[in-house]
């Protein structure tokens, strides 16, 4: 068994972060590996470095907080008042959020039942009792009346602090949910962002497929008078099946676009909480972030992720159940007292002083045999605080992982971007050209066609590549667990 400075160690000091910087640079970000394993101090195992990697030292459950303008913040950057109202409307009507936020109430209550534990328990309560017997040989009837007033007292004392660190762990997991919390806000955010930058994006590959819908049945309106007019030749019946065919594939692609904005408002209408009733005022333009990544971003912005500090929380919970379930097996302390009247003659007597009663008693009691059932619950308590401590290892994992691809995303899409640009410059320049020469005779239908379609696909690939970007951006907020510029901050 453990010795009780063993069991009151101070929560696991695991290796922190070292302070590197998460730079744009080539497009990634270096992020230098400082501990060579994770030992908590009060457990048996030590967890491999190769699972964990590196942890903060300490938790931020407690004395830090995340500021609400880093959540949230960051919308300032697309500089879009409509974008900042449909998130702020998000934010109060959204169901999910408020099932979030619900059970962060209910883990402030689970806390306070499990901090009730700590303070003495008092009851109070009224007996009363008639018997009827006979007596003597006459066999008279004899009647007895027994009216007790009583207030009972228990309390177990909190000799090694078990009681405390269960009540403590019911804190850290008030920590971890309201954390969560802050997660689901920051992910609705960012949901409807990305989900109103798809429906302006679907809105504009409309207009675009319109356009390019009329250029092309115009070329089919022509091909048809000069086959009416009689001056066709032996290419004009190809040609006209070839026109046909783009003139039927856009509207294709038109069904298709319009059936991928409805989708996309419904989900947006969904995420408000107004669905069915149809009424979402659209962005009117697909807003572009006003600022670039800032080079050298520090790794500490990670710290103040949402759902890491909501794992960190776990963990602090788990470890404090763990040393609770070790106290088990020590002898508990419990007081028990309690204090009244009684009376057998009138009701009204238990009022009277002189029938007061009062009794106090202690139990001293220490685990002997119960079958195995404490040693499993502590080997039950050591399981899971494993599946939490690895749990917590792989969403650090994800959390480096998530930022240095939406870092590097954003230099492939921003390049991407800019040749598109150029591309569809390009593109739409050889249109204009075709479609003088083919008008002067100078080139045919199919070349028409061909620079139509070029010009299309071009500027097509610029608004989703456009789109692309924009919605990596959101990513790399949400990634970071907000803005690029508010740390946590000490509550």
């Amino acid at each position: 068994m453990n010795t009780q400075t063993e069991r009151e160690k101070p929560a696991p000091v695991l290796s922190r972060w070292a302070p590197v910087s998460l730079a744009m640079g080539l497009g990634t970000i270096g992020l230098g590996v400082l501990g060579q394993g994770c030992v908590l101090n009060n457990l048996e195992k030590s967890i491999p470095a190769t699972m964990v990697g590196d942890l903060p030292e300490r938790w931020t459950g407690g004395s830090q907080a995340i500021p609400s303008s880093a959540v949230t913040g960051w919308l300032d950057d697309f500089g879009n008042e409509r974008l900042k109202a449909l998130v702020n409307e998000a934010v109060l009507n959204n169901f999910d959020l408020s099932a979030s936020l619900s059970r962060v109430l209910q883990a402030q209550e689970r806390a306070k039942i499990a901090g009730a534990d700590r303070v003495p328990a008092l009851n109070t309560g009224v007996r009363t009792t008639r018997s009827q017997g006979l007596r003597g040989a006459a066999f008279q009837t004899v009647r007895a009346n027994n009216f007790n007033f009583s207030l009972d007292l228990s309390w177990e004392v909190d000799l090694w602090g078990r009681i405390r660190n269960l009540h403590d762990a019911e804190l850290d997991r008030v920590t971890a949910e309201a954390n969560l919390y802050e997660a689901a806000r920051l992910s609705l955010a960012a949901n409807v962002t990305k989900t109103a930058f798809d429906v302006v994006e679907s809105r504009e590959q409309m207009a675009l497929i319109r356009r390019n819908l009329s250029s092309l049945r115009t070329n089919l309106e022509i091909l048809d008078s000069k086959l009416e007019a009689g001056d066709a030749d032996d290419r004009t019946a190809l040609d006209i099946s070839l026109s046909r065919a783009d003139v039927a594939r856009a509207e294709s692609n038109l069904l298709a676009e319009e059936r991928q904005r409805d989708a996309a408002k419904r989900v947006l209408e969904t995420l408000l909480g107004r669905y069915p009733a149809g009424t979402i005022e659209e962005l009117t333009h697909l807003p572009r972030p006003g600022r670039s990544v800032p080079a050298g971003l520090p790794s500490e912005l990670l710290l103040r992720r949402p759902d890491l500090l909501a794992a960190e929380a776990q963990v602090d919970a788990a470890l404090k159940e763990l040393a609770a379930s070790r106290k088990a097996l020590l002898p508990a302390l419990s007081i028990t007292g309690d204090g009244g009247t009684a009376t057998t003659d009138d009701f009204g007597d238990l009022f009277n002083i002189q029938n007061l009663v009062w009794s106090i008693g202690q139990n001293l009691t220490r685990p002997l045999y119960q079958g195995g059932r404490l040693k499993a619950e502590i080997r039950l308590s050591e399981e899971q605080k494993d599946e939490i401590v690895s749990n917590y290892a792989e969403t650090a994992l994800i959390a480096f992982r998530e930022v240095e691809t939406a870092l590097a995303a954003e230099r492939y899409l921003l390049g991407q971007v800019a040749a598109l640009e150029k591309a569809s410059s390009e593109a739409r320049r050889a249109e204009g050209l075709s479609q003088s020469q083919y008008e002067q005779g100078l080139v045919d239908i199919i070349t028409l066609l061909e620079s139509q379609r070029r010009s299309f696909d071009a500027q097509s690939a610029l608004l989703s590549a456009k789109l692309e970007a924009y919605r990596n951006r959101v990513d790399l907020y949400l990634a970071l667990g907000g803005d690029f510029d508010h740390p946590l901050v000490e509550k």
